[in-house]
C-alpha cells in the first residue's frame, strides 16, 4: 500500500514536469478535480469538517499531491467556496444594468452582501478574515480562469471593487462611489469610516458563526443601521 502510494506521487510529479500543453492541461484538470471534490465535501459536511485527506481521497490523489497545485489546504478550501459567492456576483451583474444613483447602488450592494454572507457565515468569514483573506482578489481571478462560465459581466466600477484584494479595499472602493454625496464622508474621515464598517462586518459574522440560530434578518438590519449611521450626516 505504501509503495503504491509513493509510485502514484512520483507518477503525478513526472507527468506534471512534462513540457508543453500536456503539462498545462493536466495542471488545469487536476486543479479543477481538487476544487470540485472540496466543493462537494463542504456542501455535504460543512467547512469545519473538510481535511486534506478527505479532499485527496475524493479527488483520487495522494494527500501530498494537493501541495503541487495549492499553497495549502486553506487556499483550496477558499477556491472551493467561491461558488457560494456567485449569488452576490450575479446581483452585482444585475445591479450594473440598473439606472440607480450611486447612493442607491451603495445600499443595494451592501444589503445583498450582508444577506448573502449570513447564509454561509463560516465560508464568508474564511473569505474575508481567514488565512488568505488579504489576497482573495488574485484567488477570484484564478477561480474564474478555471471556471470562466461562472463569471458575470460587471460594469467597470463594480469590476474594480469586485476584484479588490481584501475586504478593506473592496469596502473603500464602494465608499468612494458615494464620497461627497450628501453624507459625512470626507477625505479626512473615510479611512476611519471604512475601518468601522469592516470591523462591524467581522463582528456580525463572528456572532453568526458562534450562534447559527441568531436571526439573520435582525443581524442584517443591525449591520445596515450601523453602516447608515456611520456615513449619514
Amino acid at each position: 500500500m505504501i509503495e503504491t502510494s509513493f509510485k502514484k506521487i512520483f507518477q503525478e510529479k513526472d507527468y506534471i514536469i512534462m513540457g508543453g500543453n500536456n503539462k498545462e492541461a493536466l495542471q488545469r484538470e487536476n486543479t479543477i478535480r481538487f476544487i470540485e471534490a472540496a466543493e462537494e465535501l463542504i456542501d455535504e459536511h460543512g467547512i469545519d469538517n473538510v481535511s486534506v485527506r478527505k479532499i485527496a481521497e475524493k479527488a483520487g490523489f495522494h494527500n501530498s499531491t494537493i501541495y503541487l497545485y495549492f499553497k495549502d489546504v486553506n487556499e483550496l478550501i477558499l477556491l472551493a467556496s467561491m461558488k457560494h459567492f456567485n449569488e452576490y456576483s450575479k446581483a452585482l451583474a444585475r445591479l450594473s444594468s440598473k439606472n440607480w444613483d450611486s447612493t442607491e447602488n451603495f445600499y443595494f450592494v451592501w444589503r445583498f452582501f450582508v444577506e448573502s454572507m449570513l447564509k454561509n457565515p463560516k465560508i464568508y468569514y474564511n473569505f474575508f478574515f481567514g488565512k488568505h483573506g488579504q489576497d482573495f482578489g488574485s484567488l477570484f481571478k484564478r477561480y474564474y480562469e478555471l471556471f470562466p462560465e461562472e463569471a458575470d459581466k460587471l460594469s467597470p466600477d463594480l469590476m474594480d471593487m469586485y476584484y479588490g484584494k481584501n475586504i478593506q479595499e473592496r469596502c473603500m472602493k464602494l465608499l468612494l462611489t458615494i464620497k461627497d454625496k450628501d453624507n459625512q464622508i470626507t477625505s479626512k474621515n473615510i479611512n476611519m469610516i471604512n475601518t468601522i464598517i469592516v470591523a462591524s462586518v467581522k463582528y456580525i459574522l463572528e456572532q453568526k458563526c458562534m450562534e447559527p440560530e441568531l436571526d439573520s434578518d435582525i443581524l442584517t438590519r443591525d449591520l445596515m443601521n450601523i453602516i447608515e449611521y456611520t456615513i449619514s450626516k
